[in-house]
């Protein structure tokens, strides 16, 4: 019998882990929009990214901690390696087109005594492929002159000695040498500058989770959250919000009621909504409220009455009614006396 060990080995591929946890994903209750996945393997090792939308309003934290959880444990079973859940992209927030999603207010799991990451790095994979590329191209070209000249005896290339003979006859002080140093410095300060910032800026942090495994939300979803809220405010007709790196700028159109309690109330829900959220950087709130044109402080209960026209007219009373004598007024009483003798006429 030929033992386990010189059978031969099973070997998962990253793709095949990523789809793995992406079908994990879909699992879980009430996902929202589409679900994708990534996946490093090292060793009997992987580590799991998984984006996905989350219903809304919702626990945050503990519905992301058990998509997290399914995730690694199913993939885990799956693939036989141990699956660590690394990061949880929440792209999209939603309410579920099927029901309501109750809120309950619980507690965001402790971060075991480990230091929470402020935000996303980013691992700058576009200027580090360029860069890469451009080192590699250049050192490639030379090793494979030096490489003819020494091995097989040939001439240098002309690039290379006409690139000599120009530096020898240049100054240190000549335009294009003072470009190019100029250049190759901003470039090196661009670089410094991509190694030391973080680069996912458009991405928020859920506060509660240790630095072993991290939630992040994109401004689009905290926007449509506090779109969402703000719009359950009476008489708010329309909303545009605006997520910038450290403050949110809230728009929104009054078409009726009293200005200040809808200002008051509209502001109260924004800074809810980002509660709600428990960014690990919290927000500042900047509410613009205006009316419309048709905007009406004290808008009439439909049905009711109108009060600016009478409800009846009166009518008179005929004995009220004073009765003119033709006698009493001068002249009326010949016209009368006339009128009468034409009847009696034949």
């Amino acid at each position: 019998m030929i033992p386990a060990a010189s059978r031969g080995t099973t070997t998962v591929s990253a793709r095949a882990v990523a789809r793995i946890a992406q079908q994990a994903a879909t699992e879980t209750p009430n996902p929202v929009g589409t679900v994708r996945g990534t996946a490093t393997v090292r060793g009997q090792r992987a580590e799991v990214s998984v984006r996905l939308g989350l219903p809304w309003p919702a626990d945050l934290g503990r519905r992301a901690g058990e998509v997290q959880r399914h995730v690694a444990s199913r993939t885990g079973e799956l693939t036989g390696l141990s699956v660590r859940v690394a990061r949880l992209r929440v792209v999209r927030l939603q309410r579920p087109a099927g029901g309501t999603v109750v809120f309950e207010k619980t507690t965001a799991p402790a971060a075991q005594g480990r230091r929470v990451p402020r935000r996303w790095w980013s691992a700058r994979p576009t200027p580090v492929v360029v860069a890469a590329l451009l080192g590699a191209a250049a050192a490639g070209l030379l090793t494979a002159d030096m490489a003819s000249v020494h091995l097989f005896g040939n001439a240098p290339a002309a690039w290379r000695t006409g690139l000599v003979d120009r530096l020898a006859a240049t100054s240190p002080a000549a335009g294009s040498v003072t470009v190019a140093a100029a250049a190759m410095a901003v470039a090196g300060l661009w670089l410094l500058l991509l190694a030391c910032t973080p680069g996912l800026r458009k991405r928020y942090v859920v506060a509660g989770f240790g630095a072993g495994r991290s939630i992040a939300l994109d401004r689009a979803a905290v926007a449509s959250v506090v779109r969402d809220r703000v719009l359950d405010t009476d008489g708010v007709d329309s909303v545009r919000v605006r997520v910038g790196r450290r403050r949110v700028r809230v728009r929104a159109d009054l078409a009726f009621g009293d200005r200040a309690a809808a200002r008051d109330q509209a502001g109260a829900a924004a800074r809810e909504a980002l509660a709600d959220c428990r960014l690990n950087r919290p927000l500042r709130v900047g509410l613009r409220l205006r009316t419309t044109g048709t905007w009406d402080p004290s808008p009439s209960v439909p049905g009711a009455a109108s009060t600016d026209a009478p409800d009846s007219v009166p009518v008179p009373d005929p004995a009220s009614v004073p009765v003119l004598d033709p006698a009493s007024v001068p002249g009326l009483a010949g016209e009368a006396d006339g009128e009468a003798e034409r009847k009696e006429s034949p």
